[in-house]
């Protein structure tokens, strides 16, 4: 609902401040008054873009402010939220017009798009006019009128809840499914990097070890040499083999050891445990010596070294981890196997949810087919008493793509003239006839919808009763929320909570629009003008006071 409205140096208007109230608000005043800048403010808030009649003049600034009530759009709180805006139960949204004919649009003193304002207020405020590109006007909006005519919220909340859960479900299984693409596509090479590395067959501690053997194998000759003076120094038969000579002092040592004392004769069998220490060292090193250095076998191993490193190098590892990632690469192979199972179990669960959404999108497409015909019987039921006899409303049906609404697409179509094709709502020519028809749609569909509503030529081209009965309809949805009509009928202005009259002021050559709101009796005096033009007579007070009580 909006509450406040300023309209700043826009137009003809200088400053216009207006508060503003539930239930029905008419406008009126003479024709050319400039009722329709009213109007026209209120597109701006409603995200309209510029026209060129806007552009201030040079030096100066348009602006229309709006203090709107969004307490019964808890969504909205919400949509603003995600955008970066903290709200309570109220929104001030201005937009200025610079004398560039450029403008800017803010929430809350937050700089937003365009789109932004038009997505928020397409929510708060629905203009009925022959030149309003809103409400049924655009066919995207037909489907949430006959949901909320249906009055079948539970199918509508868990459909959209069905949707999320298929909008999860397939997130998740094309996540699994790249992740498993990614995995097989990699996968011939891990196979090729296996099998390379399973040729090899790397064995614990086997490069280092070959690399101990190579530098043994490349110095084979000078190793033999010396362990060849070693072993002649240990048992040759001259005087100066190590053995022998040890031998030759223990068995000397014998001779006198009863003789010696206690110390010289432990020192005696020490040096036997040496003689025994030495033999098992001479014993070593002639098996050393007698240990085959097979250079042939050189080439093999320097080729095993060279592979192990050629490998090691491909993948950036060290040559002692090949054997650890050869595990690491048979993981990875097997890994797809159990990533392909997953996979397919993610593609079944939304598999499910697609056929979960798809019957209930199909239960509830009949539900509102049921409902559109119910819809378009009392829509017909009501065009005779607005002067639309000859007029048909239909509710036609498409298949849409799914979406969190199921998978219709809604329009409605109608024709004034019995002979004619149905056709889009936008179609019909006549203003006075689109709002009455936009009318009678809201009378009879929107029940709960907070919307506020301003219709614009409601009572072009009709009188008397049918005015009534445009009057009628029109106070009956104020019981509901907002409705704000710009009028020439004293009959439609009788039935206002709220009545505003806009006059035409002319002061030092310069003209200006003035908007009042008028008290119970200036509203008589202003209906009795309605109904006899400048000069207000007797009959038109009294009949303007019929009008006004029968309201």
């Amino acid at each position: 609902m909006i509450k406040y409205l300023s309209i700043k140096n826009l137009l003809l208007i200088d400053e216009i401040d207006i508060e503003l109230n539930d239930g029905l608000c008419v406008l009126t005043g003479e024709t050319g008054a400039g009722k329709s800048m009213i109007l026209d403010s209120l597109s701006l808030i409603s995200g309209e873009r510029i026209r060129s009649s806007f552009k201030p003049e040079k030096g100066k600034t348009s602006s229309v402010s709006a203090i709107i009530d969004i307490s019964n759009f808890k969504f909205l709180k919400h949509e603003l939220q995600d955008v970066g805006i903290d709200c309570d139960d109220e929104i001030l949204v201005k937009r200025i017009i610079t004398d560039s004919g450029k403008s800017k649009t803010f929430i809350n003193d937050n700089l937003v798009s365009l789109n932004i304002l038009k997505k928020i207020s397409n929510k708060l405020v629905e203009i009925h006019s022959q030149f309003s590109e809103q409400g049924l006007l655009d066919s995207n909006t037909h489907i949430d009128t006959l949901d909320e005519f249906g009055d079948y919220l539970d199918s509508k909340i868990k459909i959209k809840q069905d949707w999320e859960t298929l909008l999860e479900s397939k997130k998740k299984f094309e996540r699994k499914k790249e992740e498993l693409n990614i995995v097989k596509s990699e996968k011939e090479q891990t196979e090729y990097d296996l099998k390379e590395i399973e040729n090899l067959s790397p064995i614990e501690n086997e490069f280092d070890q070959l690399v101990k053997k190579r530098v043994l194998l490349k110095n084979s000759a000078k190793i033999s040499e010396c362990l060849q003076i070693v072993i002649d120094n240990f048992y040759s038969e001259t005087p100066h083999g190590i053995d022998k000579l040890l031998l030759k002092n223990i068995s000397e040592l014998d001779k006198i050891k009863n003789l010696l004392d206690e110390n010289s004769f432990k020192k005696i069998e020490e040096l036997n445990s040496i003689y025994i220490d030495i033999q098992e060292l001479a014993n070593y090193f002639s098996s050393l010596m007698n240990e085959e250095f097979d250079v042939s076998t050189l080439d093999k191993i320097e080729e095993r070294i060279e592979n192990y490193k050629r490998i090691s190098r491909k993948h950036k590892i060290e040559e002692s981890s090949l054997l650890e990632f050869k595990k690491k690469l048979i993981k990875i192979a097997d890994s797809s196997f159990e990533l392909e199972k997953i996979t397919n179990e993610y593609e079944k669960v939304y598999l499910e949810s697609v056929q979960k959404f798809e019957n209930g999108a199909k239960k509830l497409s009949e539900i509102r087919k049921n409902s559109a015909n119910k819809l378009d019987k009392f829509i017909n039921q009501e065009f005779p008493s607005l002067k639309l006899e000859n007029a048909e409303f239909k509710s036609f049906f498409e298949h849409a793509n799914p979406s969190p609404n199921g998978i219709d697409k809604v329009t409605f179509k109608i024709r004034t003239n019995p002979n004619s094709e149905m056709g889009a709502i936008k179609n019909i020519s006549s203003g006075g006839e689109l709002c009455r028809i936009a009318l009678a749609i809201k009378v009879i569909a929107q029940k709960k919808n907070k919307t506020t509503m301003v219709f614009d030529e409601v009572d072009s081209g009709i009188g008397g009763a049918v005015s009534s009965a445009v009057g009628e309809r029109l106070k009956k949805l104020g019981k509901s929320k907002q409705v704000i009509v710009v009028t020439h009928s004293p009959q439609v202005a009788a039935f206002g909570n709220d009545h505003f009259v806009v006059k035409k002021k002319i002061e030092n050559n310069k003209t200006t629009i003035k908007l009042k709101k008028l008290s119970n009796e200036e509203k008589l005096q202003e209906i009795a003008r309605m109904l006899s033009g400048k000069e207000i007579t007797l009959e038109a007070v009294n009949a303007a006071r019929k009008l006004i009580n029968y309201s």
